[in-house]
């Protein structure tokens, strides 16, 4: 499912250079749950960055489901993520202006399900879904409330 191979990112600011990954290589196959550990400055969320398509490595190469997912043009990198890969962010990175519900929804909505979906629908899934996960009474919280 997602394999990692010799994965490096170094920072250069001048001269100086910073090696945050170091030739790691990684598999995760269907179905396993993987937990990224260690202490801050380790470079786990780069790690993550990484995997994700949010950033580039710096050397290496990612694959997901056998895609080179390194190769990829940055649309289609959007739109494996938006189909294919969640996140849960340590800073969750929802838009103010929006309520929980409506930022749950905007995956969706980005991918197009909305003009499939009726808004309705859509609206009614994700409720039903924040519900399962304990968000029933925060669903019209922004998310400076939540």
């Amino acid at each position: 499912m997602l394999r990692a191979e010799k994965i490096q990112k170094i920072y250069r600011d001048g001269k100086r250079k910073l090696e945050v990954l170091k030739d790691i290589d990684l598999e995760i196959k269907k179905g396993e749950r993987v937990a990224v550990v260690g202490p801050s400055g380790a470079g786990k969320s780069t790690l993550l960055h990484i995997l994700g398509g949010i950033d580039r490595p710096s050397a290496g190469k990612i694959f997901f489901n056998g895609v080179n997912f390194c190769a990829l043009q940055d649309k289609e990198k959007a739109r494996l993520r938006n189909q294919k890969i969640g996140f849960v962010f340590q800073f969750y990175h929802l838009l103010p202006e929006f309520t929980a519900l409506e930022n749950a929804m905007m995956p969706a909505i980005i991918q197009g399900r909305k003009a499939k979906l009726k808004t309705k629908d859509l609206n009614g899934q994700t409720k039903d879904l924040m519900c399962l996960l304990g968000l029933e009474k925060r669903l019209f919280h922004r998310p400076n409330e939540l």
